[in-house]
């Protein structure tokens, strides 16, 4: 009988959905929109890419490229803004650069980069080591399959210029 009646409870209970009061607390999910800027080194992640960019100091500061862990600008993985207080000139002399891809606000991003866009004149050359090391790709102003660049840059880079 007393089986019956925790089961009868139990049912009663699930149906008003009061059991999910007892359960754990749903994870939280985690930070996707991560900023660096390139003119102090600050890097953060937060739950919006403006709150990111306005907490690594950034709220004059210009976003000149996107990365993207995922092809075609896809927003469901990592996307990381990289930030500069002007805009990138014309001629291509590595104004700012990143030399590990492994240590970004967005965790380790290296080898993991599949699409990147730049603004305000901003483009990226890639480099398959970190330190600017190793083969590198042509300037890119965008691209939403690095594995169409070359001989394939999705998913290779380890150090990153910008001009």
């Amino acid at each position: 009988m007393k089986a019956r009646i925790a089961t009868a409870a139990g049912t009663a209970l699930g149906a008003l959905g009061l059991l999910g009061a007892f359960a754990a607390p749903a994870a939280a999910a985690p930070l996707r929109n991560c900023a660096i800027n390139l003119d102090t080194g600050a890097a953060t992640c937060a739950s919006s890419e403006d709150r990111a960019v306005r907490a690594v100091g950034a709220q004059a500061s210009l976003v000149i490229t996107r990365v993207y862990a995922q092809a075609n600008y896809g927003t469901g993985g990592k996307v990381l803004a990289f930030t500069q207080a002007r805009e990138c000139t014309p001629g291509y002399d590595a104004e700012w650069q990143w030399d590990d891809l492994s240590v970004t606000s967005a965790g380790d991003m290296n080898n993991a980069i599949s699409s990147v866009h730049t603004y305000h004149q901003c483009d990226v050359k890639l480099f398959d080591g970190k330190n600017f090391t190793g083969a590198s790709s042509t300037w890119i102003d965008e691209a939403p399959v690095l594995g169409n660049i070359g001989d394939g840059w999705g998913n290779r880079a380890s150090s990153i210029k910008f001009s």
